[in-house]
Parts: structure tokens; C-alpha cells; sequence
């Protein structure tokens, strides 16, 4: 896993490893969760790519000072060998809750909408599998399935035709009638839906083309900004905003409008190529949580069977004795705040890096 040639990342490498590692399966509720800015949440997606874009200049400016480490390394130097392991430790413990998250999420929508008469376990035993079969090929073979995954149903795009054109575009005309309290819930809300571009701080040591990387970076979150935004305004001219706040999965609502004379239950369809988006996502979560293994249990040298012990804890969390309303505090509770702490703790090293710059040149503090 990972082997051979260290840097082996190109440009397409690092913009579909982002957009994927976004998209997952946030895009099905997204609107639903945004729903608190009224018709205004078609707005949303484009506050949030800004944001995230400006949330990515610390993060590039940090794996530029260790162009050769990831996180787990990084941390290790800056804070110590002991500090630094509990640190990658909380990391870690990140890395599995989103994998578990992202398969849990949707595991019981393949399991409600396309698969009702089987139990979500021996579904998500086969899932795991494949899981582990894409991280075995180490990042590259992961970025590799991402871009697979991006070309085989991005054209799934093309079915928010039917509701774009039987939808009342007056509904997509900005009123900013919700409160600033409410954008920012609705923008905390769909916060967790650009995390993903977060994990170049693992994967930036194995990308060729570093000087580049911002760039790449950027692209892939654009792209995923762009689908988020097509969703959620066709979600605003379809629905009302009674619909927005009570229906979960907006998106397979609007897989309902299509009409093709030779295909019923379209969204049975997109459910199912929706695998690949879900796979691509929870593979990324998987190899780095198997990075975070790496880290605590064996100084960074690559164990293949670290990987088992993180897919078999992904899958304790979402489908072993954990009682289910504590499994919904850790998805819906923790994981935003793991993922705020996860995209703010680059700016902490780096007041870190520049203190430990100056130590070395002897500058007083």
C-alpha cells in the first residue's frame, strides 16, 4: 500500500480527489439541511466554496513548510512525540467517525429505497469490502476510482431538467427574509458538506505537481460547489418551503419529476450509481484513517493490517451495539465540530511553526 514511487499524484489526481471526497452522499439531504435560508439556500453553496477557499490558504501554506509529511508527522514535530500522538489520536478517531458516517448515511437509504427486504448488515459487509479493496491500491488508486466514480454519474445532472423547467422561478428570487441567525445556522448546517477538501493535509506529500496544489484544490471544490448549487436551485424552484424543511432527501424527490417512457423509479437508479460517490468518499475517510493507525501503533511504517482494524471499527460504529440515538449525536453532533476542529487546527500549527522558527534563529519571544 503506497509503495514505490512516493509522489504519484497528478493535477486530475488532486482535483477529483477533492470534489469526491466532498460530494459523497451530502448532496442528498444538502437542501434539506440549508432549508432554514428559505429560497435564499440556492445562495449558500457559493458563500460556502468562498469560505472554504479562504479556509485552504493556512492549510497549503502549512504543507508547504513540511512538504514531505502528513498531518500525523506534522503534529509529531511541532508538538512532540506524546502530545502530538494524542493529537493524531483525535485525528484519527475523525478520520473513522466520517468513514462510519458516510457509509452509515448511505447504507440505510440503499437499504429504505432500493433494498428493503435485506438487513443493512450483509450490505454493509459487501461495502466494506470493495472499501477495502480501493485502499489497498494506496492514493493513487484511490484518486483513480474518484475519477471513475466523478464521470460515471455526474450526468446525473441532466435529470434536474424536469424540475427546473416545471419548477416557479419566481421561488429562486433572493428576499433575504430569514434572519442572520438563521443563514448561520443554515450555513453551520451545510458546513459539513465541503469538509472533505481538508484531506490534502494527508495526501499533499504524494502529489508530483505541489506548487500547483492550491490550483488543483481549488478546481475540485468548484466543481462540487456546482453541483451543490444546480441541486439546491433546482430544489428552490421545484419545492416549496414547507417541502425543503420536511423532506430529508430532496434530491431523489426531484428524481421523481423525470419523465422517460422507458424508465420508471429513476430513483432507484440514482440511488444505486450513487454507490460509486459513497465509495470514492468513505475510501478517502478509510486511508487516512489507516494512516492515523499507522502513526499510534507502528511510527509511520505502512501495515497492511492497520487497514482491517479500521474498516472493522467504521463498521462497530454504525452497526454494532452502539444504541442508535447516540450513534446520531456522534454523526450529526461531533463530527461537524471534529471537522471545524480539523480545518482550524492548520492555522494552530502554524503559530506553532513560526514560534518553533524562532526558537532556532535564536529570536526572543
Amino acid at each position: 500500500m503506497d509503495t514505490g514511487k512516493f509522489k504519484k499524484l497528478n493535477a486530475y489526481h488532486v482535483v477529483f480527489l477533492t470534489q469526491n471526497t466532498m460530494v459523497g452522499v451530502s448532496l442528498f439531504s444538502l437542501p434539506n439541511d440549508m432549508s432554514q435560508a428559505g429560497y435564499n439556500l440556492w445562495l449558500l453553496p457559493i458563500i460556502l466554496g468562498l469560505l472554504s477557499n479562504l479556509a485552504l490558504i493556512p492549510i497549503i501554506y502549512l504543507c508547504k513548510q513540511y512538504p514531505n509529511d502528513t498531518l500525523f508527522k506534522i503534529n509529531e514535530k511541532l508538538l512532540g512525540s506524546l502530545f502530538g500522538k494524542v493529537l493524531n489520536f483525535f485525528v484519527f478517531s475523525y478520520a473513522v467517525i466520517a468513514l462510519a458516517s458516510v457509509s452509515q448515511r448511505y447504507l440505510r437509504l440503499v437499504q429504505t429505497v432500493t433494498l428493503p427486504e435485506y438487513t443493512i448488515t450483509w450490505i454493509a459487509i459487501v461495502f466494506f469490502a470493495v472499501l477495502i479493496c480501493i485502499v489497498m491500491g494506496g492514493i493513487k488508486s484511490i484518486a483513480r476510482f474518484c475519477m471513475f466514480s466523478f464521470f460515471f454519474t455526474a450526468w446525473l445532472i441532466y435529470y434536474l431538467k424536469w424540475a427546473l423547467q416545471s419548477g416557479n422561478w419566481l421561488h429562486a428570487v433572493p428576499t433575504f427574509e430569514v434572519s442572520g441567525l438563521a443563514w448561520l445556522h443554515a450555513l453551520h448546517n451545510g458546513a459539513p458538506a465541503m469538509f472533505g477538501f481538508g484531506l490534502i493535509l494527508f495526501y499533499y506529500p504524494y502529489i508530483i505537481n505541489q506548487e500547483k496544489a492550491f490550483l488543483h484544490v481549488s478546481i475540485g471544490i468548484w466543481i462540487a460547489v456546482f453541483f451543490y448549487f444546480a441541486v439546491s436551485l433546482a430544489s428552490v424552484v421545484y419545492f416549496s418551503s414547507w417541502q425543503l424543511s420536511n423532506l430529508l432527501f430532496p434530491v431523489l424527490n426531484l428524481f421523481q419529476a423525470v419523465q422517460l417512457a422507458f424508465l420508471e423509479r429513476i430513483e432507484t437508479f440514482g440511488t444505486s450509481l450513487w454507490t460509486f460517490l459513497a465509495l470514492s468518499t468513505a475510501s478517502a475517510y478509510l486511508w487516512v484513517g489507516k494512516k492515523g493507525i499507522d502513526s499510534l501503533l507502528s511510527n509511520h511504517k505502512n501495515r497492511t493490517w492497520h487497514l482491517y482494524i479500521c474498516a472493522v471499527v467504521g463498521l462497530i460504529l454504525f452497526n454494532g451495539p452502539i444504541p442508535f440515538y447516540l450513534q446520531i449525536k456522534i454523526f450529526e453532533k461531533w463530527l461537524v465540530y471534529y471537522g471545524y476542529g480539523i480545518h482550524i487546527l492548520p492555522v494552530v500549527l502554524l503559530i506553532l511553526h513560526s514560534f518553533k522558527k524562532d526558537k532556532e534563529k535564536g529570536v526572543p519571544l
